[in-house]
């Protein structure tokens, strides 16, 4: 079954810039390892930092605690609330879904509703399109059920396993994903001896634009970035396209903003295959924090350890658990394996390369 910390983080609350909530949650795991000293940067991202000796290379993982959602943009006259998407998100999905606005008196259920179909001139449904009904008979009783602009209107879809035990269907999977394996290994390196400086933890607003890896980035100032992220498979469409469920960890070889330099190709490829981890190649046309990690300072040795899931951006995401426990595997080994001789190599053939 899986480890507990898991449900707990997807079942948290926490928009890009509403991340309190699992902040909180990955800060009071933090606590219980002192052998760290927990770091944080103005926008909010929190990381365990153990610093062997600062004339050693760094080692930064990251994952990210935002999950896509929504926040209320209008309330119109007749008490109805307006959304904007905060990361890519479709209108279709939202369509007759009951969503929760988190205010400060409270959560308020609504349904979404938009413009009928035959009243409009394209069948497509844009965020634009939704109407949030909360029961609300004008603006001014919207108002007294504590609604506000900019709050955060997320849904309320619980974690459950699938009938066979093996997958996991839940809300926010990107990228909670990423913020419980890096708690794990936090606590599996908290008395362990690296050769390096180690540095855990998740970033604050991915999905709007890799802004917190940029500036804890810039903070932490690593020699090796490696993002732990949620990635889209379609495969119950189409088998011959890249990532299947329970195939095993995605080696992330190229999306628009990084394409992974070959010495790190090379070397995670290698690492995966000598110790039998079950890995795909993967890409994609969306980024993760490696993206903006990549090319900050003078460059980064950056990539991403990646779980296959289907219907990410959604409402709801899938996953398989042994795809989980193999990247686990590999971010442990390659924690294991890294060393100052290694970083410098990898640097050294990524500028020497022909």
């Amino acid at each position: 079954m899986l480890n507990k910390i898991y449900k707990d983080l997807f079942d948290l609350n926490g928009i890009a810039a509403y991340e309190n909530e699992v902040r909180a949650y990955m800060r009071k795991f933090m606590e219980q390892y002192p052998n760290y000293e927990i770091v944080t940067d103005n926008l909010g991202s929190i990381f365990a930092r153990k610093i062997v000796d600062p004339a050693l290379p760094t080692v930064m993982v990251a994952g990210h605690m935002d999950e896509v959602g929504l926040i209320v943009k209008q309330i119109t006259n007749k008490g109805m609330l307006k959304l904007l998407n905060a990361g890519g998100l479709n209108g279709e999905i939202f369509i007759s879904q009951v969503l929760n606005v988190h205010t400060k008196k409270g959560i308020i259920k609504g349904v979404v509703g938009a413009i009928p179909p035959h009243m409009k001139t394209t069948q497509n449904t844009s965020i634009e399109d939704l109407i949030l009904d909360i029961g609300a008979t004008s603006k001014a009783e919207a108002l007294e059920f504590g609604v506000e602009l900019g709050n955060m209107v997320l849904y309320p879809n619980p974690f459950n396993y699938t009938a066979n035990k093996k997958r996991v269907i839940s809300k926010a999977v990107d990228n909670r994903f990423g913020c419980g394996l890096a708690l794990e290994a936090i606590k599996y390196f908290h008395n362990k001896e690296l050769p390096y400086n180690i540095v855990i933890g998740a970033t604050v607003q991915e999905e709007v634009g890799l802004r917190g890896a940029e500036t804890i980035t810039n903070l932490i100032n690593p020699d090796v970035f490696i993002a732990l992220d949620a990635s889209p498979v379609n495969d119950i469409v189409d088998d011959s396209g890249f990532g299947k469920l329970g195939s095993g960890f995605l080696i992330r070889m190229y999306d628009p903003r990084n394409i992974m330099q070959k010495s790190m190709l090379d070397y995670f490829t290698n690492l995966a295959v000598k110790n039998n981890l079950k890995h795909q190649h993967f890409l994609s046309m969306g980024g993760t924090d490696a993206a903006k990690a990549y090319d900050l300072n003078e460059g980064t040795l950056a990539t991403t350890i990646g779980l296959p899931a289907r219907y990410i951006h959604s409402t709801a995401a899938m996953f398989d658990l042994a795809d989980l426990e193999e990247a686990k595997k590999m971010l442990f080994l390659v924690l294991r394996k890294l060393n100052p001789k290694v970083i410098k190599k990898l640097k050294e053939e990524n500028r020497w390369l022909h």
